[in-house]
């Protein structure tokens, strides 16, 4: 599992595989530890709720999570500030958020406040999946966020799995409508949920951290065979956390309807995604059918791949556009893949090439005992690899062979 560091200082996951999810959770809950204060005030039951609070903050700490301090200390103005409190109370706030700053100040979270590549990275990433739901409104399929647009969208140095945004995850993969009940959802249970001030809050703190990271990842919480490749413990924190977002949007809506509630949510969870369209860029991929994808270009070539090759190296061969499968072709063999009358076909993949005798077939990197087909025009392999075999029937048919780096 990836350890998550700053300054050379483990960053504390408490479970979870990454540590923004573990201070999401941490946020979420310190709003109702200080309705508890606030309700049950026997020193009794104030000494354990003290106690919590302290090592939530603490844990929260530990985390060092820049989203998790901002989401903590707004959650505290909100919730002390934005009323009409005893003075007692507001002393309370102010001893609070005295504790909690002097906790951030001593883990070093504080000397994290600085535009470093994790911000630059992550604005680059969320542009980028602008840019694909613009090309894709209907979604790209469950998981492929990420994928895409390391390939095509994002510089060679970032590599993402998600978008680094639950909201734009779940819009892009999803597609617009599934977006646009999603929000629809949540603004309701903001606009109608004042009078539960913990919970109100709570989802506040929630739907901001949802914002910074993926603490609702799909590929994680779905994946009940290998738990995303990581944890039970964390596929089970994620669900717990899920779970408490979903309860606080139901608990926030009950009560009387309020249409003119319900328009304006309606409205604004529309109209957020329609404004992605302003980031449309012709420089991106369309999503068919949920399993190919269209280069942008003139050139209907078609790319097929095997688990060696990824999508970007691929694309570096489709320079004038094409279309190739998202994922990995070669155990394949009953996809009805797009005819075309240009194929290329990648490492194991090379085995298509009967399929498509009309076509004219382009190897790259085939195995080295594959035996060439007639239609094949092209040979590219890869350099130090065992070719002789190849290169021999490659010369014996007159078949053009280069070497690929």
């Amino acid at each position: 599992m990836m350890e998550f560091t700053y300054d050379g200082m483990v960053r504390w996951g408490f479970g979870f595989y990454n540590p923004n999810h573990a201070a999401a959770l941490f946020a979420a809950l310190l709003p109702f530890l200080w309705a508890a204060w606030e309700r049950f005030p026997r020193p009794v039951c104030r000494i354990p709720i003290a106690a919590a609070t302290l090592l939530t903050f603490t844990a929260l700490a530990l985390t060092f999570s820049r989203t998790g301090a901002v989401v903590a200390v707004l959650e505290l103005i909100l919730y002390f500030g934005c009323r009409k409190c005893s003075a007692a109370t507001l002393r309370h706030g102010a001893v609070l958020l005295v504790l909690l700053l002097f906790a951030f100040l001593v883990a070093g979270v504080v000397a994290r406040f600085t535009l470093d590549r994790a911000v630059t990275n992550r604005l680059a990433i969320w542009q980028a999946g602008a840019s694909l739901f613009a090309a894709n409104p209907l979604g790209v399929g469950h998981g492929n966020s990420g994928l895409i647009a390391s390939a095509f969208l994002l510089p060679s140095r970032i590599v993402c799995r998600t978008l680094v945004n639950s909201h734009l995850t779940l819009l892009v993969e999803y597609g617009i409508f599934a977006g646009v009940l999603w929000f629809g959802f949540l603004f309701y249970a903001l606009l109608n949920g004042f009078r539960y001030r913990a919970a109100h809050i709570s989802l506040i703190g929630l739907a901001i951290s949802a914002f910074s990271s993926s603490i609702f990842d799909g590929g994680i919480l779905f994946d009940f065979h290998e738990a995303g490749g990581l944890s039970r413990l964390n596929q089970s924190l994620s669900w717990g956390m899920l779970l408490l977002y979903l309860g606080l949007i139901v608990f926030l809506s009950l009560g009387h309807f309020h249409w003119k509630r319900a328009a304006i949510a309606a409205s604004a969870a529309l109209l957020l995604p329609v404004s992605l369209f302003l980031f449309s860029s012709e420089n991106t991929p369309e999503v068919i059918k949920g399993e190919f994808l269209r280069l942008p270009g003139t050139s209907a070539s078609l790319a097929l791949y095997d688990k060696n090759f990824s999508l970007r190296e691929c694309a570096s061969l489709l320079p004038d556009g094409g279309i190739l499968p998202i994922h990995s072709a070669e155990l394949r063999s009953d996809t009805p893949f797009p005819n075309s009358p240009h194929i290329l076909l990648f490492g194991e993949c090379a085995h298509f090439a009967s399929r498509y005798p009309n076509a004219t077939v382009t190897l790259i990197a085939p195995p080295p005992h594959f035996i060439l087909t007639d239609n094949i025009r092209q040979l590219l392999l890869k350099p130090y690899a065992e070719n002789n075999l190849l290169e021999l029937q490659a010369e014996a048919q007159s078949i053009p062979c280069d070497i690929w780096h």
